[in-house]
């Protein structure tokens, strides 16, 4: 009886309410999980169950009729078993405390302990490894901590490391590993190595699970979901003190000073509390401020927001530059693909008029090229860029697109413009030319020059049959509409709630769009140009709506134009507010 474990399929509605209401209970809550592996009775009810979310084992009930059946073993095992399989070295549990000694006899041995919860883990590598990581960087004389997201590494940041490093001997700076923020942790990571650059006595630390880890921290079983934050904190604080410190031989750690955040505010206060009693000391710092208070990731990321790059840029040294060009490169890109609805393209709604994607495989495609994006950004901003150099980079990414997609071409033409719109503006960076419309474009046109023309594509059957201006010819031109005509317009439309549409609606109407010839010729993408401007002479959402099912009915899809509309709201971000030359 209660032989076989059973991987739960929780795509299906009608499953993961039978999960939850087996949950429930056992007086368990729902957590996010990858997957809910189970032991059923003869009748297929849930006897015993638990969850895998990344290598955190969740959500784990046995009812009373199978504890004596082995039941607990067996599905411990199976989850072990297949984070192994999925090439996890370690797996952890956080449970109750009176839960310790089951999850002890199956191999787990106690990391951390707090009032409400414990952190186990089972596994040849995992924090013994991080320690022997973080003990290797050891040196002696007097050791600081600090441990920091940096989403992304601002003045404020480099200010509290500048500050701290003169209380120490050594300062370490950990950053966290835990990727749930906008920026990656790798991208992290660099920038606060770059910044960090110019300190003599600053090693900045790969960051790894067992150093803040919120989104992984359960409350599935917490009595009390509002005791969940400081469960965590103590948790994470003890592991701190007993293992991360230790092993860095660190006598004091440091954080700046917080009004704003809560949540921030209390970690800052628990630390204070339970670090001393470990022997390691706790120091506040002031943080950097200016007249709109203290300077902040969540500034940067507001600007950004707004689409203005000089109000982030000026809240982070020039190591953190080319990460947020970077940065504005894909939300350009994201803000184009979340515009719903839009004329026959891939939109939130549905596919439009294609077939072979969607709106997950784009936003997956978006995020294979970021990685790339940042490449360039980076290039252009330490060397004079090579236009066959940045081709070659281009071709990598195409790459790591279709990988993504499974083959399917779904940012060639976007990662063309925009991968030498990042480049032109980092290389001005470099130049310290300041990211200016005439500079920029001046930069594309050089780097255009030099790119090759493609054969055997769509686009150039296109230029070839119809003698229109391909993506090349424009790029070499810097796109003289985008700047005399879209992103005017783009601009003046302000807090209109279709901002987006009606300039991709503008950009069709005026824009040879090979997509759309390549597909129906000449004749009909003339008759698509004037529809567009028709439509935005006299808009409604009605209209709109029209136009879409038209052209899903007909197979049109304006990728040009939604390519441009990607590239226009970049140079908005990018050059916010300045005049149009």
């Amino acid at each position: 009886m209660f032989d076989e474990v059973t991987l739960l399929p929780m795509s299906s509605r009608s499953v993961r309410a039978k999960v939850e209401a087996f949950l429930e209970r056992n007086g368990l809550r729902p957590a996010p999980l990858d997957c809910y592996a189970a032991i059923l009775d003869d009748d297929e009810r849930i006897v015993a169950g638990g969850g895998l979310d990344g290598d955190v084992i969740k959500c784990v009930a046995v009812s009373e009729e199978a504890r004596s059946g082995g039941c607990t073993n067996k599905l411990i095992s199976f989850l072990v078993n297949r984070a192994v399989q999925q090439g996890y070295g370690s797996v952890k549990v956080f449970t109750k405390p009176s839960n310790a000694a089951v999850f002890g006899s199956l191999g787990f041995s106690l990391l951390a302990s707090a009032p409400e919860a414990v952190l186990m883990e089972n596994g040849r590598i995992g924090l013994n490894g991080y320690e022997r990581y973080l003990s290797g960087l050891r040196r002696p004389g007097r050791n600081g901590v600090i441990v920091m997201n940096a989403n992304p590494f601002t003045l404020g940041h480099r200010y509290l490391v500048e500050q701290a490093s003169r209380k120490v001997d050594n300062l370490y700076v950990i950053a966290v590993k835990e990727d749930r923020s906008r920026f990656p942790y790798a991208e992290r990571k660099a920038m606060i190595a770059e910044g960090c650059e110019s300190f003599g006595n600053v090693t900045v630390c790969e960051g790894s699970d067992y150093v803040i880890s919120q989104a992984t921290f359960p409350t599935y079983f917490l009595k009390k979901l509002e005791d969940a934050a400081d469960t965590q904190m103590a948790l994470d604080l003890d592991l701190f003190a007993t293992r991360i410190a230790p092993a860095l031989g660190a006598g004091v750690r440091f954080a700046g000073s917080e009004s704003a955040d809560p949540l921030t505010g209390r970690y800052n206060s628990l630390m204070a509390e339970i670090l001393p009693k470990h022997g390691i000391a706790f120091e506040e710092i002031g943080r950097l401020g200016d007249s709109a208070g203290p300077v902040s990731a969540s500034r940067v990321r507001e600007a950004l927001d707004a689409e203005n790059l000089a109000g982030a840029l000026a809240l982070c040294p020039a190591s953190t530059a080319a990460y947020l060009l970077s940065e504005c490169a894909v939300c350009s890109l994201q803000k184009e693909l979340d515009a719903t609805p839009k004329p026959g393209l891939v939109d939130k709604a549905h596919s439009g008029s294609h077939h072979d994607m969607d709106y997950a495989m784009m936003s997956l495609s978006i995020k294979a090229l970021r990685p790339f994006f940042t490449t360039i950004s980076l290039y252009g901003k330490t060397a004079a860029p090579d236009p066959a150099a940045l081709r070659a980079i281009g071709i990598e990414a195409e790459k790591a697109m279709f990988g993504a997609t499974g083959g399917v071409n779904t940012h060639k033409g976007a990662l063309f413009c925009m991968g030498l719109s990042v480049c032109a503006a980092a290389d001005c960076l470099r130049r310290d030319a300041g990211i200016g419309i005439g500079p920029v474009r001046s930069a594309v046109r050089l780097l255009a020059a030099g790119i090759p023309a493609a054969n055997g594509t769509h686009g150039a059957d296109a230029v070839e049959r119809y003698k229109v201006a391909g993506a090349l010819q424009q790029a070499r031109e810097a796109w003289p509409r985008l700047f005399s005509d879209w992103l005017p317009f783009y601009r003046s439309l302000g807090g209109d709630p279709f901002r987006m549409q009606k300039a991709l609606l503008r950009i069709m109407s005026d824009l040879d769009d090979t997509n759309v010839i390549h597909r129906l010729g000449a004749g009909r993408a003339a008759e698509v140009k004037e529809e567009a401007a028709s439509l935005l002479r006299n808009f409604t959402p009605e209209g709109l709506e029209a136009m879409d099912k038209e052209f899903m009915d007909e197979g049109i899809s304006p990728g040009g134009s939604a390519d441009m509309l990607s590239l226009t709201i970049f140079y908005n971000t990018i050059t916010n507010q300045q005049l149009i030359l």
